[in-house]
C-alpha cells in the first residue's frame, strides 16, 4: 500500500521504441521526465534496466526526494497478470511475453509500491481522470497506430475482463473476407485499419496503375509510405488517398458504432498517431457512426479525440497509484 502522506508519483509509459517516465504531484502536474530507448530486441533484462534508468532520470530532473514518492505506475503493452507483476505476452519485445516478472526488479530498486496494467487500459485511465473523460462515468477508448487498442470504463471503473483480456476492440471482426491481422484473424478492425493495412491499401491501388501524387513522393521507395503521407495527400485532394482514408474511416466507424451499440457509453475517445489525420479520416468515421449506431445510444454519446496525447500513458500510471491510495 502506498504511503498516503507522500506527495509525488512516478508514471511510466513503456513502448516498443521508447520508455518514458515522469514524476508528478497528485494532480498529475509533471515535475521531471526521463526518456530511454526500450531496447525491445535485446530481451527483458535490458528493457527493465532501461525502465529503471528512465525513472532515475525523471526523479533527478524533478528535484523530488525519493522518499516522498508514493509509488510507481506503469503501462505495459500486452497481456498480463498485473497483480503478480508478470507479463504473459507482449508485442514487439523479444522475450517480454514468456511469463517475465517485470515489477519486482523495479520495486526492489526503488523500495516503493509499483503497479502495472495494459498500456491502453492505463492510457484510458489517464484520459478518464485527467483528460477527455473528466466528469463522465462511462467511456470507451480506442488507439489507432501500429495496432488498434481498446479499453472500457464503466461506472467509473476500468473493465479489464476476467483475466485482463477485456476491451480488445481492435479484434472485433468487421469484414470476414478482409485482411489478416497478426493475431491470426481475418477482417478484424486492427487488420483493416492499423498502420500497415492503411499503407497496404494505398499500395494496392498504386500498383493497379492509379494516378496519385503518392507515386511521385515515394517512388521507387514505396516502403517509405506512411499513413501521415496518405492523409496529407488526401487533404490536398488526391483521389486515391481520399479513397484510402474513406475506407479506413469506414472500418473505424463500424468499430465505434459497435462499441456504442453494445456498451451505451457516454463517450468514445479516439487517440494514437493515426487519429491525428484530421477531417479526411474523422469525417468518414462520423458518417459511418451516424449511419450504424443506434440513435438513442448515439444521442448520449460523444465521439471525440483524446486530449492528453503522448502523456496519456504516464497520466494513467499516476492513476494506478492514486487508485491504490484511495482504496
Amino acid at each position: 500500500m502506498p504511503d498516503k502522506t507522500c506527495n509525488y508519483i512516478v508514471g511510466v509509459d513503456l513502448g516498443g521504441t521508447n520508455v518514458r517516465a515522469a514524476v508528478t504531484d497528485k494532480n498529475a502536474i509533471i515535475l521531471g521526465e526521463g526518456h530511454r530507448p526500450s531496447l525491445a530486441d535485446e530481451g527483458s533484462e535490458a528493457t527493465i534496466s532501461q525502465i529503471i534508468e528512465a525513472i532515475h532520470e525523471a526523479i533527478d530532473a524533478s528535484g523530488v526526494e525519493p522518499g516522498s514518492i508514493c509509488g510507481i505506475g506503469m503501462g505495459v503493452p500486452g497481456r498480463h497478470n498485473s497483480a503478480e507483476g508478470i507479463v504473459l505476452w507482449s508485442p514487439n519485445f523479444k522475450d517480454l511475453g514468456t511469463g517475465v516478472q517485470i515489477l519486482a526488479p523495479i520495486r526492489d530498486e526503488f523500495g516503493i509500491p509499483t503497479y502495472m496494467g495494459n498500456d491502453v487500459n492505463v492510457a484510458a485511465l489517464g484520459e478518464f481522470r485527467f483528460g477527455a473523460g473528466i466528469g463522465i462515468s462511462s467511456m470507451v477508448m480506442m488507439t489507432l497506430g501500429t495496432g488498434i487498442g481498446g479499453a472500457i470504463i464503466l461506472d467509473g471503473k476500468l473493465w479489464a475482463g476476467v483475466n485482463e483480456g477485456g476491451g480488445e476492440i481492435g479484434h472485433q471482426i468487421i469484414n470476414p473476407n478482409g485482411m489478416q491481422c497478426e493475431c491470426g484473424n481475418f477482417g478484424d478492425l486492427e487488420g483493416e485499419a492499423r498502420r500497415d493495412s492503411i499503407v497496404e491499401r494505398a499500395l494496392r491501388k498504386i500498383y493497379q496503375g492509379r494516378r496519385t501524387v503518392l507515386a511521385y513522393k515515394v517512388e521507387p521507395k514505396y516502403y517509405d509510405l506512411t499513413p501521415a503521407m496518405i492523409a496529407q495527400a488526401a487533404a490536398e485532394g488526391d483521389q486515391l488517398s481520399l479513397e484510402v482514408m474513406e475506407e479506413t474511416g469506414y472500418y473505424i466507424g463500424i468499430g465505434v458504432a459497435n462499441a456504442i451499440n453494445f456498451l451505451n457509453p457516454e463517450m468514445v475517445v479516439i487517440g494514437g498517431g493515426i487519429a491525428q489525420a484530421g477531417a479526411v479520416l474523422w469525417d468518414p468515421i462520423m458518417r459511418t457512426v451516424r449511419a450504424n449506431a443506434i440513435e438513442r445510444s448515439l444521442e448520449v454519446c460523444r465521439v471525440i479525440p483524446a486530449a492528453l496525447g503522448d502523456n496519456a500513458g504516464i497520466m494513467g500510471g499516476v492513476v494506478l497509484v492514486l487508485q491504490a491510495i484511495e482504496g
